[in-house]
């Protein structure tokens, strides 16, 4: 089985030729990509209809759907996600790759509770020369710089996305929710405060989003430094039923059998 992403392909159409040229992006990004932390490309092709491109399908859904469905995580289940995300990150990052989009709803959860990074239409490879100045992603994950478009920015957005992605997972919605889309863009582009960080959470928790939530882009840690933080470096690698985790594992769990069990009574 596998994912299948369509872009109509319709010549007149200044919408249609965006999003093929955001496939034409990904297909380029993952095609260079092997890492068990970031969703499988398997191929693309063109038909006279449209844009074709096959992924790994990965059945548990996205981070921000299972959230929707159960809830904020648990501590546990935190940890071990977050380990992953900054896995692939670090593979990432050593093909000198920023995603630029990193948060919930593109980060996908397989039924054995391995995660994997997807939707890489915003990524970008960056050369010594480049800094980027285009204004990409989503508002309420987004990285200071990004907003204020001033010095470019480099790999550290992702890193400052990922601390509010794990604020999501924390809380089951994004940083900054309080506020209108614009309003919580003026927010993060010209305070100098950081998205509020629940009391109720661990320590190095705290700890861990303080490092990811640096405003000063140089002062904010690599993914790869990161990795070896209290908070990852004793996660368990995956969070599956088994560990009773959360609900939202058994959920996944039992989609991924429900997929299997059809698939082998179907004619």
């Amino acid at each position: 089985m596998c994912a299948m992403k369509e872009v109509p392909l319709l010549s007149d159409d200044s919408k249609s030729k965006e999003s093929v040229k955001q496939l034409s992006q990904e297909i380029a990004t993952l095609s260079r990509l092997r890492h068990t932390n970031i969703v499988q490309y398997y191929g693309s092709e063109t038909m006279e209809d449209g844009l074709y491109i096959y992924l790994e399908y990965v059945s548990g859904g996205s981070i921000h759907k299972l959230l929707q469905e159960y809830g904020a995580f648990k501590e546990p289940v935190i940890r071990s996600y977050t380990r992953q995300i900054l896995s692939g990150l670090a593979y990432l990052h050593s093909t000198s790759t920023v995603h630029r989009d990193i948060k919930g709803a593109n980060i996908l959860v397989d039924t054995n509770g391995i995660v994997k990074l997807a939707d890489f239409g915003m990524a970008k490879h960056l050369s010594v020369e480049s800094f980027p100045l285009s204004f990409k992603g989503s508002p309420y994950w987004m990285a200071p710089e990004v907003i204020k478009q001033t010095h470019g920015y480099d790999l550290s957005v992702d890193v400052w996305s990922l601390g509010c992605t794990v604020l999501e997972m924390a809380t089951a919605k994004p940083p900054w929710s309080q506020y209108e889309g614009i309003a919580a863009m003026f927010k993060i582009g010209n305070s100098k405060e950081i998205p509020s960080i629940p009391e109720y959470l661990t320590r190095e928790c705290k700890n861990f989003l303080r490092l990811c939530l640096q405003r000063n882009p140089a002062e904010r840690p690599t993914a790869t430094f990161l990795l070896g933080h209290p908070f990852v470096c004793n996660a368990p690698p995956v969070c599956t039923p088994d560990d009773r985790c959360d609900i939202a594992a058994k959920a996944s769990t039992f989609v991924g059998s429900l997929v299997r069990f059809q698939a082998h009574f179907s004619f």
